[in-house]
């Protein structure tokens, strides 16, 4: 199993809260909305190109 690695991000106080908002009415954690936002950010630039039996390409 891959390690995971830790980011620390820094957010303002009105990011912060949206971060909140989105996690509980989504029912899911704070860093996998972070995760979520930004692979699609990732996919909308064209870093990643397709996701092969689980591994992602560039």
């Amino acid at each position: 199993m891959p390690r995971k690695c830790v980011v620390k991000v820094v957010l303002s106080k009105e990011q912060r809260e949206i971060l909140t908002v989105l996690a509980k009415r989504l029912g899911t954690s704070e860093s996998e909305i972070l995760r979520t936002a930004l692979m699609d950010y990732a996919k909308e630039l064209g870093l990643v190109k397709e996701k092969v039996c689980g591994a992602i390409r560039f």
